[in-house]
């Protein structure tokens, strides 16, 4: 028998693959994907001129007429760990979504989450602005375990950036919807929890999955919880985010910075108040980022999966929205 990760080929017709994304790079992921899955025919988006024709799309993004003209389609694989950019309605009837979840784009994770909470752990961002000015003034470092690190989110991704930071000597909190519990961690849930957990640290670090019941989770009425003068790491979804309770909570100097990898309009368009101001760092969408070879066998057994007709690996539960 086959491994998992030997190259598989269909004893009947070899998958048809819809490709569309505007951040990865379709030759990668065809070579890649050569290596895993046997005989393949690749259609490289956001077009498709034979749309019946495709058996699984994977798709960073769908295309914005959405994918009910792929009527044969037999599973979407997003590229990403997230899939608030899919929604069942533009989808056919019953197609399975999975995630894409691989040991690249955790670590990717956990060296943004260092990065930022070590910036301003080490007052880096109040050094960039005296440097800017010529201005040499000495603060006296701080020790890790004298800042504390709430981490909004404990599933794979966010225990692991929980763990992490854990490991360096940070006072590490986290948050969930459900109770859960991690080595080292003081854990918390429900609306309480999150109000006690925002009090109780330095730096919060967002990396919830976008639902319903998470939209608008960072705004003014959290930020009222916040430690006065405490940081706020976006590494979620910008609509997470309430962006003019941040400004607010910015000038009134209830959070002191912030570093947003993510925004409601991405690109962040020109003009927009989050550019010039000083206390906001914008990063580019770039916190995790999912590599052709280390998730070419998570996908490529997806792809046998759906060929199967069995369910996928890391597959959506629409009635839970992740």
């Amino acid at each position: 028998m086959d491994s998992p990760d030997a190259p598989y080929r269909m004893t009947a017709t070899a998958p048809h693959i819809f490709f569309s994304s505007n951040l990865d790079s379709p030759q990668a992921w065809r070579e890649a994907l050569a290596r895993h899955l046997g005989d393949f025919s690749f259609t490289v988006g956001p077009h498709c001129a034979d749309p019946a024709a495709i058996d699984v799309a994977l798709v960073y993004k769908p295309p914005k007429e959405g994918l009910l003209a792929f009527r044969n389609l037999r599973a979407v694989v997003s590229l990403s760990a997230g899939i608030n950019q899919f929604s069942p309605a533009m989808l056919p009837a019953g197609v399975p979504l999975s995630r894409s979840i691989d040991s690249t784009l955790t670590q990717h994770m956990i060296a943004y989450a260092k990065a930022a909470v070590y910036r301003y752990h080490r007052r880096f961002h109040v050094f960039e602005r005296n440097s800017r000015e010529s201005a040499w003034r000495f603060e006296l470092p701080k020790s890790n375990a004298e800042t504390t690190v709430g981490v909004l989110g404990l599933g794979e991704l966010g225990s692991a950036v929980a763990s992490a930071l854990a490991v360096d000597g940070f006072g590490v909190q986290g948050w969930s919807r459900r109770a859960r519990d991690l080595p080292g961690i003081r854990t918390h849930a429900g609306d309480a929890g999150l109000h006690a957990m925002a009090a109780g640290v330095d730096i919060v670090i967002n990396v919830l999955p976008l639902t319903d019941a998470t939209e608008g989770i960072l705004s003014g009425r959290l930020f009222a919880s916040f430690r006065q003068g405490a940081f706020l790491i976006n590494m979620g979804r910008g609509g997470h985010l309430v962006e003019q309770d941040l400004l607010s909570a910015l000038d009134e100097g209830r959070i002191a910075a912030a570093t947003l990898d993510v925004v409601q309009v991405e690109p962040l368009p020109e003009g927009h108040p989050f550019w010039a101001h000083p206390g906001i760092l914008i990063t580019p969408h770039i916190a995790g980022i999912t590599s052709p070879e280390s998730a070419a066998p998570q996908i490529a057994e997806n792809i046998r999966r759906a060929m199967r007709g069995q369910g996928l690996l890391n597959q959506v539960d629409w009635a839970r929205g992740y």
